[in-house]
């Protein structure tokens, strides 16, 4: 296939779709005719789903899709987002074969490049970690480089990777080819119809139950609808109040003349420095695309155009006029006067540069796949496989955790918040990957109580979910600001002071943003004990730690159950977690039951005393008896500290003896001040989260997100002690066949031998020659004074890993190029007696 001349590019697909009537009813309705609905309907239809229709206001592949650059990469951020484009790559360049039309899938090649030595350090990592996805990746000098690009000026460079396994395709055909195979398979596809509105049903407890669409042609009623309209989706989820958070920005690009020594063949290029991409169009011309570090939102209020179809926004050189610049100085040869055409598309970006898939919050039969943040033709096909794996099994079949829609919360849904902080997101794409690198834009948006407190200390905060978090505090007269760097960092040395204050004497740590519901009625022990692995029903003020399985056995979720009476408990989970466990919960509580869940967080405070003189801090100020007899580990009580009365419940994230004080907002403030003068005299010091991670690392304990996630069983992760297998929940019968078995994978804990080498998480593990796993998290212990980390390992020969086999074994993990040896163990590198916790 020849692609069309620049002169007309991008390139609209010539394809007449057979006409069709729009029926009254289907099994699935597919909303938006782009590349992500068009591989839905293939992908559906492949798997063998019948009565499908998708339908598009205007024509296929009319909204982003056909100006997109057409790129597809296979490496991301992620294992699991990996696998979703590797999979984008074996659809893409098995299409012409299926469907006998051509999507132009050329498989030309990846190239990134590094300018300055911090950016050479993130390719090594992202070369190792391109090893442990099974991507293929080659880390090559300057010169080497220059060989995929004669005209490459390599003066400044350091080097780059090279991905032979990229490539890419005709954005156009490419749906052309996916719409062909959903035809030859009986999918109905419909242009020309705009969908105006979602029919639902109430089912209580908040529920919609999507059942249908609403048309400029009527309705069609369905048992799933997927949206998939990208930048429209937004506006449609709006009109029955669910929130799809993406808003479209202008990204830009511009297609030259053919220039002499370019092949099609040339690899994709990325100068990430510079925010620069560029590659090869059939004819020999060149697009050259940029990100920003800020970009425009496209200003159309809450609704896209629906008539906005094959077409672009208006040229913007004098915004281009820097990317060009830098194009031409690392392109030799290229001037302003190769340019024939510029290229302004507006496209939908997410607030964390992850796409969206999944079902939205609180409805029933809708999936939304979308927000691809100028990644869409790459991801999109890859993420239709595992959407439609998903739908069929009820569930996410690996760990998608990071494009769950139900990651964000409603305020993120805000026209105003979404258009400040896609203009940064845009950006992102080539922006280094920095270790704990914070969000610069729509900050501000969540407080806890003791948020003037941190500020007088001179945190700096980090934002999660839109709290803004204290990291760390800087001492009087130095700025609270991350200095990034893959090698160590400016605040780890105030970090190491904060820790040790916890380990030594006592640190007060501000854990609010802990999401925190009541779960009140008769039924609730039953829906608890069904959802949970551990025995729920204890004595009143006993606390609960367990998780939450699916039906293969692995993690939901990871919480804290506090029982209150009889028929009441208060549940603690993770800040991230605030809307997809409550979404969970909710959709399993069976209807007619006496169960109602409410959302808590924000009437709460949190403020955790935590070090070896705790109890003696909070003797100052309560007549509760705080002995290990009176108050033992794992118990829950209301109590007075000073005149304010708190829930006190003795539990440790940090590895210490220590009480979290769950403190009405109202009186959390005085709290913390009566806290920090009792004390005074044992100096007492808060420690922020930054600490509050490394100490967590410290002692081992598991975190959703990086040691818990769909992938992994509470075998896997060493937390089979807190199942009760005398109960019935959900995944036990998965769990029971799984024990039965020998592990082929489980988490252990790693100490580096080398105490100047700083571990983040994300990297490879070795057992003797062998890669054998990753890093799940990792940091730099100033308690052990060296790196450590936890990490899941497979045996290298196949076989199920004993205890046995890891004393003594040659373990290293790989940082920077350099292999460091490291010792292993099942039992945490600190206090692993647990004497510490039990004071």
């Amino acid at each position: 296939m020849v692609q069309t001349l620049f002169d007309n590019t991008p390139v609209k697909a010539n394809f007449e779709v057979p006409e069709s009537d729009l029926p009254k009813s289907a099994q699935v309705v597919i909303v938006g005719g782009g590349i992500a609905g068009a591989s839905m309907a293939y992908l559906l239809a492949k798997q063998g789903w019948s009565d499908i229709v998708l339908l598009e206001q205007s024509k296929l592949a009319s909204g982003t899709t056909w100006h997109s650059a057409g790129q597809v990469g296979q490496l991301r951020a992620s294992s699991a987002q990996t696998k979703v484009n590797k999979a984008s790559v074996e659809i893409f360049s098995s299409l012409k074969e299926d469907t006998g039309h051509d999507p132009g899938w050329l498989q030309c090649g990846g190239l990134q490049l590094a300018s300055c030595d911090e950016r050479m350090n993130q390719l090594q990592r992202n070369a190792a970690m391109a090893d442990v996805f099974g991507v293929e990746a080659q880390m090559i000098s300057a010169e080497e480089c220059q060989q995929y690009w004669p005209m490459l000026n390599t003066g400044d460079l350091k080097g780059g990777i090279y991905l032979p396994g990229d490539g890419r395709v005709l954005p156009g055909e490419c749906v052309v080819s996916l719409a062909k195979g959903a035809l030859q398979r009986g999918v109905k596809i419909i242009e020309g119809v705009e969908v105006s509105s979602l029919l639902y049903e109430d089912k209580g407890s908040g529920v919609k139950r999507i059942t249908g669409v609403c048309t400029n042609k009527g309705e069609v009623k369905a048992e799933w609808v997927v949206l998939a309209g990208n930048m429209w989706m937004r506006q449609l989820a709006m009109t029955i109040g669910v929130d799809v958070p993406l808003y479209p920005c202008e990204h830009h690009y511009v297609i030259t003349r053919p220039i002499e020594g370019v092949t099609r063949d040339s690899p994709c290029t990325r100068d990430p420095n510079a925010g620069l991409y560029f590659r090869a169009l059939d004819d020999g011309g060149l697009k050259l695309g940029a990100f920003k570090k800020r970009s425009k939102p496209w200003q159309v209020g809450d609704k896209v155009p629906s008539q906005f179809a094959f077409d672009l926004l208006e040229p913007d050189w004098p915004d281009f006029e820097e990317p060009f610049a830098d194009h031409m100085h690392r392109l030799k040869g290229i001037s302003r006067e190769d340019v024939v055409k510029f290229v302004n598309g507006p496209e939908a970006f997410t607030p964390d540069n992850n796409f969206i898939m999944g079902e939205p919050f609180g409805t029933e039969g809708l999936f939304v796949l979308g927000g691809w943040n100028s990644a869409g033709i790459a991801c999109s096909a890859g993420a239709a496989k595992y959407a439609v794996e998903w739908i069929e099994n009820g569930g996410m079949t690996m760990d998608l955790g990071s494009v769950d829609i139900r990651r964000f919360m409603p305020f993120q849904n805000g026209r105003k918040y979404l258009q400040e902080r896609v203009s940064e997101v845009l950006g992102l794409h080539y922006q280094m990957a920095w270790p704990g690198r914070q969000m610069e834009t729509a900050r501000n948006v969540r407080h806890s109580a003791f948020y003037e407190k941190h500020k007088s200390l001179n945190a700096c905060f980090g934002e999660t979910a839109g709290w803004e978090r204290p990291l760390f505090y800087a001492p009087e007269g130095e700025k609270a600001e991350i200095e990034y760097s893959f090698l160590r960092q400016n605040w780890q040395k105030w970090t190491a002071e904060e820790v040790k204050s916890c380990r030594e004497s006592v640190a007060l740590l501000d854990q609010s943003t802990f999401a925190k519901y009541l779960f009140q009625g008769r039924d609730v022990v039953g829906i608890l004990q069904w959802l949970c692995g551990a025995n729920v029903d204890v004595e009143v003020g006993k606390t609960v730690y367990t998780g939450m399985f699916n039906e293969r056995g692995t993690f939901e979720s990871d919480l804290t159950l506090v029982r209150l009476a009889e028929d009441s408990y208060y549940i603690v989970t993770a800040t991230g977690q605030q809307r997809k466990d409550f979404d969970w919960i909710t959709r399993h509580i069976p209807e007619g039951s006496h169960a109602q869940l409410t959302d808590v967080t924000e009437q709460w405070s949190v403020v955790s005393v935590m070090g070896p003189n705790s109890r003696k801090v909070l003797e100052r100020l309560s007549a509760a008896d705080f002995s290990n007899e009176a108050f033992p580990f794992g118990v829950s009580r209301e109590i007075n500290v000073g005149i304010h009365q708190v829930r006190a419940i003795r539990l440790t994230y940090v590895g210490e003896l220590g009480w979290e004080l769950h403190v009405p907002v109202a009186q959390a403030s005085y709290v913390w001040d009566e806290l920090m003068q009792a004390g005074r005299e044992f100096g007492i010091k808060p420690a922020g989260n930054n600490a509050i991670s490394t100490m967590r690392i410290e002692k081992a304990y598991r975190a959703y997100g990086h040691e818990l996630s769909p992938d992994e069983t509470p075998l896997m992760a060493g937390l089979s002690f807190a199942i009760d297998w005398d109960t019935d929940f959900l995944g036990k019968e998965a769990l029971l066949q799984a024990k039965e078995k020998e592990l082929s994978k489980r988490l252990v804990n790693f100490v580096l031998d080398d105490d100047s080498t700083v571990l983040w998480g994300n990297e490879p593990i070795y057992w003797g020659e062998h890669l054998v796993g990753y890093t799940t998290s990792a940091a730099y212990s100033p308690t052990l004074g060296r790196s450590i980390a936890m990490g899941y390992v497979s045996h290298p020969h196949g076989s199920a890993i004993k205890v046995s086999d890891l004393k003594g074994a040659d373990f290293s993990i790989l940082n920077l190029g350099v292999k460091c040896p490291a010792k292993a163990s099942l039992s945490p590198a600190y206090d692993p007696k647990r004497l510490k916790v039990l004071g």
